[in-house]
């Protein structure tokens, strides 16, 4: 199982490295063969998904779809995601890739502070949330952790809608007739590790911001990882759907 990460990092950014080793944790000791492309080493091109069985879009940490230093690779990241529609190839969009799939299809990013959300928070599964074979294993009510000021504010046309909260009710959502899934919320996050990231943050940040950073590292709950194992259920159900068309 050949599986594309596309990571939307700044060089040097020390959560590329970080990012790429939770995602490994989160699909454990399952057979796949992880790749990855950066947006700010090489433009996006429809070919990244030559050979690919599986992709996943991470978040980006600084960066927007709206932001003027984002359109350069934009428009590639579109194409990629143009091809995957059009291949079926099974795929997951996670906070920046959530918010950049929603876009893709036609729906609004907006950045509102009442949408804005940091820490563990609790989630609801829609009932088509409930029947999806990569988010039916949660529980109807589940706790996941997140960290966005940026998102999609209605489900676009062409999505299923899988999960919602209060402030944010775009949490999860399915592209009908695709197998293409997407998250604002971090499944490739423990808590604990939520917290590391955000306490890396801190470290780079002047006085006064890196004591809201470490703020924001006490919001993430270590007893709450309801998701953990989100990522590696769609690639269980990757798997299954790559078998299936190859035994036709």
């Amino acid at each position: 199982m050949r599986v594309l990460l596309v990571q939307i990092r700044a060089p040097g950014d020390p959560m590329i490295v970080h990012e790429q080793q939770c995602i490994a944790r989160r699909l454990g000791t399952r057979s796949y063969l992880l790749s990855t492309r950066n947006v700010f080493e090489l433009a996006p091109e429809r070919a990244w998904l030559d050979g690919i069985d599986a992709l996943l879009v991470g978040g980006s940490g600084a960066f927007s779809v709206h932001d003027p230093r984002s359109q350069p690779w934009v428009a590639g990241l579109r194409e990629v995601f143009d091809r995957a529609l059009e291949d079926a190839l099974p795929s997951f969009g996670i906070c920046f890739g959530h918010q950049l799939l929603g876009l893709h299809l036609g729906g609004q990013v907006v950045t509102r502070s009442e949408a804005a959300e940091r820490g563990t928070i609790e989630l609801v599964l829609t009932e088509q949330g409930a029947a999806d074979p990569v988010f039916g294993h949660l529980p109807s009510r589940f706790r996941a952790h997140t960290g966005h000021s940026d998102s999609v504010p209605e489900p676009p046309e062409a999505a299923t809608l899988l999960a919602g909260a209060d402030a944010c009710r775009m949490q999860a959502f399915r592209v009908r007739g695709a197998p293409f899934w997407s998250v604002q919320f971090h499944p490739d996050l423990l808590g604990e590790e939520a917290r590391d990231r955000y306490r890396a943050f801190a470290a780079e940040l002047p006085p006064e911001q890196a004591a809201l950073a470490q703020a924001h590292a006490r919001l993430f709950d270590p007893d709450a990882d309801d998701t953990a194992q989100l990522l590696g259920a769609f690639l269980d159900h990757a798997r299954a759907l790559t078998g299936n068309a190859r035994a036709r």
